[in-house]
């Protein structure tokens, strides 16, 4: 890892938030420098203004936060216009690139080797760049742009291929994605590394000062929830969840923390199941106070439909919040045990209601799930990454005989 010491790392990625900018911050001791070039919405910014809540994830102040920025990481904003639509999305690849190249010949940037976080369409500039510039690529498989984009249709399945294979190595985050991968015919070699969190950000709180802080009732029993309002993060089959539970359990309730397009139809779902004193949609937070949320929670659940390995579900078991999830993505291989938790069948909403029911009457070993969660915080996982942008630097110096 020492071949990178004096290295530039240039990141391409859709935003400087959550897992990118945690990620990045605990690379940025091994290289010289790290630029990130980090795509943002300008259209979103009506929704400051306007209930536009499908817009509201993709403002700039939600996709990029330079909060505690190191001082050799350097954000550029990479902004992109275009309209709604399958086929215009098509042509996003290009238009990336050409405000990529932009903003490398309007800075003059100079870099080492390139790290493109999701297949498109970053990991599309990413190909584009490494014939431009003759350096190595790695990518980073998270989620959708494998086990869904590609089987949308051939041109998708051809544009995730080729992109896969012009990486010198690809990362991703669980078993199930590398099968994805290998489905479509890419033998690029695949590094399995799941996500993190940050220590510094994400531990155990006390439970009562913690609900005394956001105004919680000491005597209720809380589930906490985290994703944005879109139909695959499934907050409707939760909410028809909570329909049945609170019949048995009237001191239940349920905060979903995030923002998207669904929020009113969840609205009038709550309404319509009277559920107005057990489900709170409370709309986006920053990162940094989610944790305060889990330390307050008898149990963190997930609903997604399909994930890759969500972010959140390190960060729950860092401050110690057991985890109720659907077994989707990369889940199973980090919950490996019911003393971390529980997983339901994505979309079952009984199974959902049985499983979290049965989390109700435990009596979780809180230190347990803690200890489990130190091997995935960003320091421990960002050096297995380092390992990967190391060996595929000197495997492309070889191929290339320099």
């Amino acid at each position: 890892m020492e071949n990178l010491r004096d290295k530039t790392l240039l990141i391409v990625s859709q935003n400087y938030a959550s897992f990118v900018k945690d990620q990045v911050e605990c690379l940025a001791s091994f290289y010289k420098h790290i630029y990130v070039l980090a795509v943002t919405r300008p259209i979103a910014e009506i929704s400051n203004f306007l209930p536009l809540h499908s817009l509201k994830p993709f403002r700039k102040k939600v996709k990029i936060n330079v909060e505690g920025l190191p001082e050799n990481v350097t954000v550029f904003p990479t902004p992109l216009t275009y309209l709604p639509g399958k086929s215009s999305y098509k042509k996003v690849g290009k238009l990336h690139l050409k405000v990529v190249e932009r903003l490398i010949e309007k800075h003059d940037l100079q870099f080492d080797i390139v790290h493109c976080h999701f297949t498109y369409s970053s990991g599309y500039v990413g190909e584009q760049l490494k014939k431009e510039f003759h350096i190595p690529l790695i990518i980073t498989a998270h989620g959708f742009d494998v086990y869904d984009l590609p089987f949308r249709d051939s041109f998708w399945q051809d544009r995730v291929a080729n992109t896969l294979e012009s990486a010198d190595r690809i990362i991703t985050v669980s078993k199930k994605n590398i099968t994805c991968i290998r489905k479509i015919g890419v033998q690029i070699p695949v590094d399995l590394i799941p996500n993190g969190y940050q220590k510094q950000n994400f531990f155990p709180m006390d439970k009562k000062s913690s609900r005394e802080t956001l105004q919680l009732l000491e005597q209720s029993k809380i589930i906490v929830s985290v994703g944005n309002l879109v139909a695959i993060k499934g907050h409707r089959y939760l909410i028809e969840a909570m329909a049945q539970l609170v019949k048995l359990q009237d001191n239940l309730r349920c905060y979903i923390i995030g923002s998207g397009g669904l929020r009113k139809k969840l609205e009038r779902q709550i309404d319509d199941n009277g559920l107005g004193g057990n489900v709170f949609l409370i709309g986006s937070i920053k990162h940094t106070e989610i944790a305060p949320w889990l330390s307050a929670a008898d149990m963190f659940v997930l609903p997604s439909l399909n994930e890759g390995n969500p972010t959140v579900l390190f960060e729950s078991l860092a401050c110690a919040c057991p985890f109720i999830g659907a077994d989707v993505g990369g889940v199973s291989e980090i919950v490996i045990d019911e003393k971390l938790g529980y997983l339901f069948q994505p979309g079952n909403v009984k199974d959902m209601a049985d499983v979290i029911g049965k989390a109700l009457s435990i009596k979780w070993d809180r230190s347990y799930i803690a200890d489990h969660s130190q091997r995935y915080s960003w320091e421990c996982i960002a050096k297995e990454i380092v390992k990967t942008h190391s060996t595929a630097f000197d495997s492309y110096l070889l191929q290339e005989g320099k």
